[in-house]
């Protein structure tokens, strides 16, 4: 139970961050997550600073968003110009909010999501009559439905129930659920608990949802250079945890995260930062597709053109040059 109490924490380090002085034309404002992805780790370590102020642009950080819903909620009303979620959260939110596009994807070793569960329970058909805890229409519920085509079941053969993060972990720790699918410190938290078994991983799958960094249309036409530089804020933050994996560790304890925990995430592989190219479009195509298949949303999303290749943006921020 303490090993997941952290995963709740907030990143202490997101609440306050600028570029150097000197007047810059543009502000960029980033809304991170609370956990340690490599949008959060560059704002605190103040790379994206640095990337922003090289195009004369500025930096302002939000205070962290514990999920991706409240921060594209802040980024449809105009109250922040970046943040980040996943694959599944950005099918979700579109039917709301049209004019979000994905300028940078982590790529990692699938891992960092999966299912885990109690006692018995040894791999996917094995959660027939089960309490599989998913958060409702995100990366929890997602994966579930990935792993039940898997095994030839449906959502009826369990028993879905949908918590948010905190209160999963508080009821998955307990036993008062069977299973549970989530990711990141979650996932290896819950890892960590007696007794507990990882059932399936993202790449066992074949899941396509990936951790994205967000913005609108509009900011990406308006400005950008500033998308352009954190995009190459993002590589710089991959190659630096390359060269020192303790970084992500340190940064997920300094979150508030239990030792054993960070541990065990900054080992994990480092990922890498890719475009928002033609194979992630067809990624996103996809999840799209599952997502009205198994009835998840109500009706057809159109993905077409959420995908923005930030390397072929330009690098001034001099309003001359548009993706």
């Amino acid at each position: 139970m303490l090993a997941l109490a952290g995963c709740a924490a907030a990143g202490a380090g997101s609440g306050a961050s600028s570029a150097p002085t000197g007047a810059p034309a543009t502000t960029l404002r980033v809304g991170p997550l609370s956990t340690q992805n490599l949008l959060t780790l560059a704002v605190d370590d103040g790379l994206a600073a640095q990337h922003l102020a090289d195009v004369g642009v500025d930096l302002a950080v939000s205070p962290s968003f514990p999920a991706f819903a409240p921060a594209a909620e802040a980024l449809a009303a105009g109250h922040v110009d970046v943040v980040s979620g996943s694959t599944t959260a950005v099918v979700a939110a579109l039917a709301g909010t049209p004019d979000l596009v994905v300028v940078a994807v982590e790529h990692d070793a699938g891992d960092t999501q999966g299912i885990v569960a109690h006692g018995e329970v040894t791999d996917v058909a094995g959660l027939a009559g089960r309490s599989v805890a998913v958060n409702r229409g995100g990366t929890g519920e997602y994966l579930l439905r990935l792993a039940l085509r898997e095994a030839g079941l449906t959502p009826e053969d369990v028993t879905v129930e949908h918590l948010a993060p905190p209160d999963a972990a508080t009821a998955f720790a307990a036993g008062r659920v069977d299973a549970w699918a989530t990711w990141d410190q979650y996932l290896v938290g819950a890892q960590a608990l007696p007794g507990v078994r990882t059932v399936a991983l993202a790449r066992d799958l074949g899941s396509d949802n990936r951790t994205v960094h967000v913005t609108t249309r509009d900011v990406v036409e308006r400005h950008p250079a500033a998308v352009a530089a954190l995009y190459d804020a993002l590589v710089a933050e991959a190659d630096a945890l390359r060269a020192d994996p303790g970084r992500r560790a340190g940064a997920y304890r300094a979150s508030g995260a239990d030792a054993q925990v960070a541990a065990a995430l900054g080992a994990l592989e480092t990922p890498d930062v890719r475009p928002a190219d033609d194979g992630f479009a067809a990624e996103l195509a996809r999840v799209a597709a599952l997502y009205v298949e198994e009835g998840m949303i109500p009706g057809a999303v159109d993905v077409t053109g959420v995908a923005v290749d930030a390397t072929r943006l330009t690098r001034a921020e001099d309003g001359g040059v548009r993706p």
